[in-house]
């Protein structure tokens, strides 16, 4: 799915997706932890698999060596689930470490499957890149 630039930006932010996530998406470094956040929840609700995969650290228990089988199982995930709503608590950094706790609200089937999550953040090289996150209070 392609991201319309004057529309809503999919990160729920309330700004339009060319200020907000669109440059993150097409390959501009995100300048916090809580810009990659919302860039990456964006690109789950784009099913712009890609982008999260190039923004997850190599030794996150999320990144899977084999690309292929990652894409197809991320894909599936974006397909079947609707992506509501991103409400950020707290975010911050210290050196080349960060964190963002947020509630995703996601809905499956008229399901509700949103949850919180404390996530961690490492800068390497330049670039914030999604580490692992541990379940936060709402």
């Amino acid at each position: 799915m392609k991201i319309s630039l004057n529309k809503p930006c999919p990160c729920h932010s309330g700004r339009r997706a060319k200020s907000c996530c669109a440059p993150t998406l097409k390959g501009r470094p995100a300048a916090t932890p809580e810009d990659l956040m919302r860039s990456r929840f964006a690109a789950y609700a784009l099913g712009a698999v890609g982008h999260v995969m190039a923004t997850t650290h190599a030794d996150s228990p999320h990144h899977q060596d084999n690309a292929t089988d990652w894409a197809v199982e991320l894909r599936k995930f974006c397909a079947t689930m609707s992506f509501d709503g991103l409400t950020i608590h707290e975010s911050g950094e210290a050196g080349p470490r960060g964190f963002v706790h947020f509630t995703a609200q996601l809905s499956q089937e008229g399901a509700d499957r949103s949850f919180s999550e404390r996530s961690s953040f490492r800068r390497v090289e330049g670039r914030w890149l999604y580490d692992r996150g541990e379940p936060g209070p709402a």
